[in-house]
Formats: structure tokens, C-alpha cells, sequence
């Protein structure tokens, strides 16, 4: 029988699906081609993430998602400050010392980090269709646009697949994206039947999910909020809420789908004014986590209450009392 490899990593999520894909063709390419590679999807969560989660294969790798102490954890990387949860799994990291485990919070890309360890310790280089995704992983989530326009354009096959992974794909969905990755093009990928047609329902809603957005942003000082907590299944704007409220500094977006409950905090990369707050210490501290800019909250899908509670007091906490006008 083949060997298994299970490769966790960070569900709907650009950066997170091209980190897995890069990190399967390394080990088919270098540890073992004939190995069966199962991508799992994973979500943030309050307490350990990994509790029931099933370490049964032959290998294991995590990559843009917390650290997990496991010995059977034989590869991990990520390049989030908040990694460590709790904090004092940050000892562990540096007892251990493992020399397959990775961490880089100034990485603007977990795929980059990927790409830049792997070169160095094994002298693996990518084939060029994953080059390509690695720089725009990059730029994605280190939100390296040129102005917010540029940031929610549909033009390439990369920004039309982030859009996509972020609309609520399911776990199939995101682990059969990854295998389709790993050895193919963004832009084969896109063309791909049971891809096309999603893409192109992304793109027709886009006119409808401004409007929407439009109506939703509710003003607190210099942040602005989208509470979407109603709406079963609605999305969280993105960086739609850039464009439309380029004066704030701050945009908190609250979704919830049968499964679970979102929220998104992060800072506008296109404000003047200084942010005030580190995001992901701030969704850290309600169980979740992020880089200094952007963070999330992930809940049960029973925690409503707590959701909403929650919410409240990011505001309170990011409306400080500075004068905005909007």
C-alpha cells in the first residue's frame, strides 16, 4: 500500500491552499512520489484546533495554521505571530527545535516562507505554475495592492480563485483545489469544469454584493462594521469594504454559516492615518488570531450569543475614542 501523507492546512484560504499544494509537490518531488496525499482543511477555533483531529497517517504536515506540539507533526509552517496558542507552546517550538518546523511572523506569504525553506534545506525549487502562485500568495495576504480597486479586481485567474475559495467552499471542494494546484496553472485550475462555472457565478454576483455591502457598513468612530450575523450564509465583504468606506480604519465583518461563526477584524492598507491596535493580539484574546493587520474569530455555529457579545467589544475596544469624520 502507498504511504499517506495528510497535509493540514488553512481552510479557504489563498495563501493556505497554495502553501499545501507547494509543500505536496515537494514531498512528491523529493520524499516519495508514489505517496497518497489527503489535504486537510482547517479553521481556527477557541481552544486547541486539533482536539478529535485524527494524526493516523503515515506522515503529517501543517502549513499556514497554529502550531501543534505532536511529535507526529513532522513538518510545520507558518508566519503568524499569534502560532502559538497558548503562548507557552512557543517553549516547546524552541525545546524541541525540530529541523522540519518553520516560523517567520515578518513572512508577507506562508507559501513564500514554504518556498524559501524548502530551497534552502533541500535545494528544491518549484515548477513555475507554483512560483506563480507563491507571489501571489505574497500579495494577497499581505494585501499588496496598489489602491482598493486594484484589490478586488476579477482580472486574473489568481484573484478570481481567491474570491472563490472565499465563498464558502467545502472541505472537498478546498482539498480537491489543492491536489489540482500542485500540478497545474492558476489559470488551468480556473478552467477546470468543476471550477468554471463557480467562477463565473462569482463574478456575476460581484455587482449584487456591492450594493449589498453598501447598505450593510455601519459607522463607529473611524470603524466601520458589516454584521451579516442574519444572513445564513452571506460572506464576508473583503476587501470590498476598502472600497466602499475608504475612510475607515478599521472594517469588522460578523458571518455565520450552519457550520460555524466568523469574524473577520482588519485594518485598511489604504487609510493615512496609523492603526492604533495590533489585530491579531486584539482576536487572540477572544480565541482567535491573525497578523498585526488582519485577524479572525472562529466560533460554533451554536455560539450566537457569544458571537454577537464578542463583537461588541471588538468595537468598543477599536473605537477608542478617536475624532473621525466620515
Amino acid at each position: 500500500m502507498a504511504r499517506v501523507l495528510k497535509i493540514f492546512f488553512h481552510d479557504a484560504c489563498f495563501d493556505g491552499t497554495t502553501s499545501a499544494a507547494l509543500f505536496a509537490a515537494f514531498y512528491r518531488d523529493v520524499i516519495d512520489p508514489s505517496t497518497e496525499i489527503r489535504a486537510v482543511g482547517m479553521i481556527h477555533k477557541d481552544g486547541n484546533p486539533f482536539d478529535g483531529v485524527a494524526l493516523d497517517a503515515d506522515d503529517h504536515a501543517c502549513v499556514d495554521f497554529r502550531f501543534c506540539a505532536d511529535p507526529k507533526m513532522r513538518w510545520w509552517f507558518d508566519h503568524h505571530p499569534t502560532a502559538f496558542q497558548p503562548p507557552s507552546l512557543r517553549g516547546e517550538f524552541e525545546r524541541i527545535h525540530s529541523p522540519t518546523w518553520f516560523f517567520d511572523p515578518r513572512a508577507p506569504s506562508c507559501a513564500g516562507l514554504i518556498q524559501r525553506a524548502l530551497a534552502a534545506g533541500w535545494d528544491w525549487q518549484p515548477p513555475p505554475h507554483l512560483v506563480e502562485a507563491v507571489a501571489w500568495a505574497d500579495k494577497i495576504d499581505a494585501a499588496q495592492f496598489k489602491s482598493a480597486e486594484d484589490s478586488v479586481a476579477l482580472v486574473t485567474p489568481a484573484q478570481r480563485l481567491a474570491a472563490w475559495l472565499a465563498h464558502g467552499r467545502s472541505p472537498l471542494d478546498t482539498s480537491n483545489y489543492v491536489e489540482w494546484l500542485s500540478r497545474a496553472s492558476l489559470a488551468e485550475v480556473a478552467q477546470r469544469a468543476e471550477v468554471a462555472p463557480q467562477l463565473a457565478a462569482v463574478e456575476a454576483d460581484r455587482a449584487r454584493e456591492l450594493d449589498d455591502v453598501k447598505k450593510l457598513g455601519v459607522w463607529h468612530g473611524d470603524v466601520v462594521v458589516f454584521d451579516r450575523f442574519d444572513d445564513v450564509g452571506a460572506r464576508s465583504p473583503g476587501f470590498l469594504g476598502y472600497l466602499l468606506f475608504p475612510r475607515c480604519l478599521y472594517a469588522i465583518s460578523a458571518t455565520r454559516t450552519p457550520a460555524s461563526i466568523k469574524i473577520t477584524v482588519g485594518v485598511n492598507p489604504w487609510s493615512p492615518a496609523p492603526r492604533r491596535h495590533n489585530i491579531g493580539e486584539l482576536c487572540a484574546r477572544h480565541g482567535g488570531g491573525g497578523h498585526a493587520v488582519v485577524g479572525g474569530i472562529t466560533l460554533r455555529a451554536d455560539e450566537l450569543a457569544r458571537a454577537r457579545d464578542t463583537l461588541k467589544l471588538l468595537v468598543k475596544e477599536l473605537d477608542d475614542g478617536a475624532a473621525t469624520s466620515h
